[in-house]
């Protein structure tokens, strides 16, 4: 069930800028809460309070669902993109990069567990509520940092 009904406008206009891949507004509660009316003094602490309220989580949670379907991001091409974007990351010479990859693919496949019970076939084990939900974290803030990598090659091209 939707959660617009029960924010106000200016609540719901906070999320949508938050949750706006692409945006200077994306995942960034301040710049969110000015875009969404609040003034410039207290947008700090209204992100802070409306990120805290229940409804607003909910509402946030709908919005990067539908986020995650429009864009067609699923566990398998969050997965391949982290492979690519290990791979590219080597050829730059950025390791830390390169790692952090490795990690968060590794975390995905609970290959840093001390649980001995882990089936050997990962696609069969279901994800839970959790995983789910950094898996689409992750998806969003990869797609993020992809676009401001190429917002940076276009700028630095054209400069």
């Amino acid at each position: 069930m939707s959660q617009t009904k029960t924010l106000t406008p200016k609540q719901d206009s906070f999320c949508v800028h938050y949750t706006t891949i692409g945006a200077e507004t994306f995942s960034n509660g301040t710049k969110s809460a000015i875009a969404a009316g609040y003034s410039e003094k207290s947008a700090y602490s209204q992100a802070c309070n409306l990120l805290k309220n229940p409804k607003i989580q909910e509402r946030l949670k709908e919005l990067y669902t539908e986020n995650m379907q429009r864009n067609n991001i699923t566990v398998d091409k969050v997965l391949a993109d982290l492979e690519h974007d290990k791979l590219m990351a080597r050829k730059a010479g950025q390791y830390a990069v390169a790692k952090g990859c490795t990690e968060l693919q590794g975390k995905y496949l609970a290959m840093f567990t001390d649980n001995t019970n882990v089936t050997d076939t990962v696609k069969q084990r279901e994800l839970d509520e959790r995983e789910a939900k950094e898996a689409e974290r992750l998806a969003a803030i990869l797609l993020r940092e992809r676009i401001e990598e190429e917002h940076r090659e276009n700028m630095n091209k054209a400069g």
